[in-house]
This record gives C-alpha cells, structure tokens and sequence, in this order.
C-alpha cells in the first residue's frame, strides 16, 4: 500500500521511531505561514480528507483525518468523553431496601446504567434551586435523600421536559424459593432468541440450565438476581406520545441479589448531563486516535528473515512476496509492505539488528486515525457529529469574545 507523498499534504515534520523512543524531525522545506484567517481556511480545505476505515459494529466506527493538527483530534476526543450530554439516573427515591446493599451503593450502581434515550429531546435540569444545595441533604452519592423537604425540592423542579421516571419495585419471596426447590425457577429464563442466532440460543440455554443447577444445590438458599430489565419506565407528561419504550442500554445488567424476604422499593429519575459532572454521562466508552505509520524498506529482506518479520514481529503490516529476476540469486521470498494501518508501533523488529537497520518506521503528524466505541445511547457518527457541532460552538464564542475585546479598547 503506497502513502501519499507528505509533502503534497504540507507536512512540517514526521515523528521518527527509534527503539528509545519517538523524536520529531522537522521538514527540510516547510510550508509558508499562513497569511490570514482566510489562507488558513483555504489550506484546510485543500488538505483535508476523511475516510471511513471499519464499522466493526453498529457501536464501534474506525475512520483517518488528514490534514489536520494532533490537537484538533484531541479537541474531538475530549469533548466525545466529557462534553456530549447524555440521559443518566441522578436522583433516586428509595422507599424501602431490605437487601444487603447499602441506599448509597444502590443508587450509584443504578446512575452507571447506560440509558437508550437521544437526550436531544430532554431540556437541562435547573439547578438553581437543587436540593444539593438544601443544608438538610445528607450528602449522599447522587442522589439518595433521608428527608422530606429534600424530595419536595426535587420533586418540584422535574418536569416531563427534563426528566425521565423509572420504578423498581422487587421481592423475594417464599415462595419463589419452594418453586426453585422444586425445580419450577424461571429466575434465569433467558429470551426466546439471542440475536436471531440458533446456535447462541442453545448455548444461553445450557448456561442458564447450569445456573439453574447451581442454585439449587442441596442446603443452599435461595438467591433472586435483578437486572435492569426489571425497571419499568414511568412515562411523565406527553413523553408516551413521543417514545415508545425508554428502556435500558442493556437488559441484563445486574443491579441486586436478593434473598427470601428481601425488597427494594425505589423511583429513580434520570436527568441530561455530560462527562464533565460524572463518568456515567459519558458515551462512549473509547474515544482514541493515534498518528498514521509510515514504513519504510531500506533493503531488501530475504527468505529466513522475511517469514519471522511476517509472521512473528510485525503480523499484518508485512507480506511475502515471490523474488524476481532482479533480486540475488538463490533466494525464494522477499518482505514488502501490505498495510501499515495495522501497525501498532510494537518496534519488535528492532530486537533484530539485521532488520532494525533495513526498515525505517515514522508516523506522519496530520494523518490521524481515530477510533469510537459507544456505549449504545447513540451511533458513533452521532457522536461524532454532536462532537462537531459542540466545537464549532466553542469557536463562534471564542470569536465572539475577541471581537468584544477589540471593540472594548
């Protein structure tokens, strides 16, 4: 796979890889400076270009940026962690709790529960008068409440704008213990289908039998799983006429054990937030990027030596190749290059001196590849676009601030 020439793309420099380490080598022609705002723009669109590498899954996209600054990625990067809003538990009702989990740790399992809702369509919460700020809360983790002047704080300023309803009301009981001894549990009952896949389906089946099994070993109790798919949405206001189902990301995500006698009665309310307040906001649950290899075969590599760098210390990146009339007599095969996208940096050719001396690896500083996997509230090009949106906002008020400060002098 040949590269682009990188001084057609203006490049300043390349990152060269040493065994020690990674230096950045300036070009000996760099490009002339930018003139105004306008060369600058003319430049950029010139130069870039992107292109969709790999969609893995429906939650997981692969594409390269080029022609842009490390830090415009990592500008991207930061706001698809912590800037994106998303639907998350924050305030939790806790009417009764007889499990062994604390109020506190229940709440917090609850909040990291992934939401599969487009927060788009939901207002910010108004904080102004948050019952954080009332001097009777307890302090809690987000949000549990000891106090009635609390909850009625928190109760007023929820809206069917601004906030999402979930209840959860659970018990084990006696008799769901007699079932299990008797064979008649339906607590690890899986869905008709795993994805449409018969095969999956008879293996969910044998795992949840050997579940089954365990639990009802001779002299041991009796233990009730719940999982998210046991909240049930609330709808509030005219939201049924605008959702039909607001369910979890994911159904099987287990929140409690309970034993017979033990319940946990709560309402939890779910309100848009992003990254920068909590974790659980956040989508994605990989945002990275890394700088575009560029390889480079000094000298031929023949037979022996090829197949170990092929096969062993560079998997992917090299291929095998029949030599030809040109290369040395006797030999039978000779490594070239196949697709460098595949090069992690390892640099374990360098162990060898022979091939440390016959491959040149740099990495080019306006070829990024960027990599987003969501956690499942929204695609990643979604994600991506929201990530633009959000940064062009930040430039307008940028602009508009320094516009006010050169009118003010």
């Amino acid at each position: 796979m040949k590269l682009e020439n990188p001084e057609t793309k203006r490049d300043r420099g390349v990152y060269d890889v040493t065994e020690s380490g990674i230096k950045f080598h300036h070009s000996a022609t760099e490009p002339p400076a930018t003139k105004n705002s306008a060369d600058f723009l003319s430049r950029f669109t010139q130069d870039f270009s992107m292109k969709i590498l790999d969609q893995p899954s429906e939650n997981e996209l692969v594409f390269e940026m080029i022609g842009v600054d490390v830090s415009f990625a990592n500008a991207l990067r930061r706001i698809l962690i912590s800037e994106i809003p998303t639907m998350a538990i924050e305030t939790v009702f806790m009417w009764d709790n007889t499990s062994i989990i604390h109020d506190e740790v229940l709440a917090h399992r609850l909040g990291l529960i992934p939401i599969n809702v487009d927060a788009r369509y939901f207002e910010a919460y108004d904080e102004e008068d948050e019952f954080a700020e009332s001097p009777d809360n307890n302090g809690g983790e987000s949000g549990t409440f000891g106090n009635d002047e609390a909850n009625l704080i928190a109760a007023q300023n929820a809206t069917d704008q601004n906030t999402i309803v979930f209840k959860l009301a659970v018990t084990c009981s006696r008799s769901e213990c007699n079932a299990s001894k008797t064979g008649n549990s339906t607590d690890y009952d899986i869905d008709d289908t795993t994805l449409g896949n018969a095969e999956l389906d008879e293996a969910a089946s044998a795992t949840a039998a050997r579940k089954r099994s365990a639990m009802q070993t001779p002299n041991r109790p009796y233990t009730k799983h719940i999982y998210s798919r046991d909240l049930e949405w609330v709808p509030q206001g005219d939201q049924e006429l605008h959702f039909s189902a607001i369910r979890p990301v994911h159904e099987d995500i287990l929140i409690a054990k309970l034993r017979p006698g033990q319940s946990i009665e709560l309402e939890a309310h779910a309100r848009k937030g992003n990254g920068k307040d909590h974790a659980k906001y956040s989508p994605v649950a990989t945002a990275s990027f890394r700088l575009m290899p560029r390889i480079e075969i000094m000298r031929p590599i023949y037979d022996d030596l090829a197949e170990e760098l092929v096969h062993l210390l560079e998997p992917g990146v090299f291929k095998l190749e029949k030599v030809d009339d040109d290369d040395p007599p006797g030999t039978r095969v000779k490594a070239s290059i196949s697709n460098p996208y595949a090069c992690t940096m390892s640099r374990n050719f360098m162990r060898n001196e022979e091939l440390s001396k016959s491959i040149k690896m740099t990495r080019v500083p306006n070829h990024v590849i960027f990599s987003i996997e969501s956690v499942g509230m929204a695609s990643p090009g979604v994600l991506m676009a929201e990530a633009l949106r959000i940064l062009q906002g930040k430039c307008r008020r940028l602009i508009n601030i320094s516009e006010e400060k050169l009118d003010d002098t």
